[in-house]
């Protein structure tokens, strides 16, 4: 797991901190844990056995995508503690009434990182409706947002393009931590019907930036190796629609992107011509042959020609928009780039706009300005439910 490391400013500290000091006043309740590997204090303990050590009555553990302790084991027992898991991922993404029917408070601790179709979001949208529907408590410990709490980029969600990748209503990039989200949620997605508590986090302000907190990188996905990954997710993960790899089974998934018949200098002379602050874009070759997870990844064990994403200054770097940026300049250029035939990038978009506009050759600037009106609204909304400064 790493060294353990204190954070920078002693007076700061994470929700699940700030929850577990007052665990003798719920240690009589029946618990469900909604929260996977990342749901640990800053000395490295995880959030299940930080509250079993404490006498609090767990009964139940729910596990998102890739499992609770980051071991893609989705059995029915976790090892550790003897707790019964339910599995949110795949044929079953919301807790049942039967699921919560022995539960009073559902405790939620997972680390995101600020972009709509991290299937994250999804998980907790459908455990605030399920607690809502069943008439149960559920308790946000909020965390630091890795991209940062205040960029908000892209096209929000459009009726008749949620899935898995797109439920919560909100852009692409949506500027908020969990806890702030979930209470978005609560209130413009239902109507306020959730018994929602935010733990607040002590000491934290909007700007802080996320690795200045010196708090333990624990992967949040199999393919979220550094905090660097999660910023350029937000760029690349719309390679997935596509046939270009967007860097998975290489050292540096999404700050890569390529495939064998892109030119890569000039892709990267392209993208440079914007002048981006914030980024450099480095023609490059990779090879992807690691197996991260149960698939192997786009060109799997063939060399590909691509551009690396050298971000110099996250705080001016606008990663949405380098990423539409991405996808013209590989249109424009390359006569093998295709978007998938299932139009998976309009999932991950929340809208066809994007691929049609491109299709179209619309510019950047272009697709950017279409984007802006639904931008602003959300912003507006968005600002009534922010809980720090």
């Amino acid at each position: 797991m790493g060294e353990v490391q204190k954070a920078v400013d002693a007076k700061f500290r994470l929700g699940n901190e700030v929850l577990l000091d007052k665990a003798a006043e719920f240690k009589e309740k029946r618990i469900g844990v909604l929260t996977n590997q990342t749901g640990i204090l800053p000395d490295g303990t995880h959030i299940i056995d930080a509250l079993v050590s404490r006498g609090v009555n767990v009964v139940k553990i729910f596990s998102p995508e890739h499992g609770i302790r980051g071991d893609e084991n989705y059995s029915e027992i976790d090892e550790k503690t003897g707790i019964k898991i339910v599995s949110l991922y795949n044929g079953k993404v919301k807790p049942s009434h039967d699921d919560l029917a022995d539960i009073d408070i559902i405790i939620y601790d997972i680390q995101d990182v600020g972009a709509r179709f991290y299937t994250y979001t999804s998980t907790l949208y459908y455990a605030i409706e399920a607690a809502a529907e069943s008439n149960k408590q559920i308790w946000v410990c909020d965390r630091p947002m890795i991209t940062g709490a205040s960029y908000t980029a892209g096209f929000m969600l459009e009726a008749g393009y949620e899935s898995f990748v797109g439920k919560i209503p909100a852009p692409q990039a949506y500027g908020m931590t969990c806890g702030e989200l979930a209470a978005y949620l609560n209130g413009e997605a239902f109507g306020s019907s959730a018994k929602l508590d935010v733990i607040l986090m002590d000491g934290y302000t909007r700007s802080a930036e996320y690795t200045s907190l010196k708090l333990i990188w624990v992967k949040p996905s199999p393919s979220m190796f550094y905090p660097s990954t999660a910023v350029c997710y937000l760029a690349n993960c719309l390679l997935e629609g596509t046939n270009v790899s967007e860097g998975r089974g290489t050292e540096k998934p999404f700050e890569y992107f390529g495939a064998p018949w892109v030119n890569s200098q000039q892709i990267a002379d392209e993208l440079n011509s914007y002048n981006f602050e914030g980024v450099i874009f480095v023609p490059i070759t990779f090879t992807p042959s690691e197996k991260i997870s149960a698939y192997p990844p786009k060109f799997f064990n063939k060399e590909c020609s691509g551009v690396f994403l050298n971000v110099t200054d996250k705080s001016k770097f606008k990663p949405v928009k380098c990423g539409v940026a991405i996808l013209i300049a590989l249109y424009r250029n390359c006569p093998e780039f295709k978007f998938n035939k299932d139009n998976f990038i309009d999932k991950l978009a929340g809208t066809d706009k994007l691929r049609k506009m491109i299709l179209a050759g619309n510019t950047v600037d272009e697709i950017e300005a279409a984007w802006m009106g639904g931008l602003a609204g959300f912003n507006t909304v968005r600002s009534e439910y922010l809980l720090y400064k």
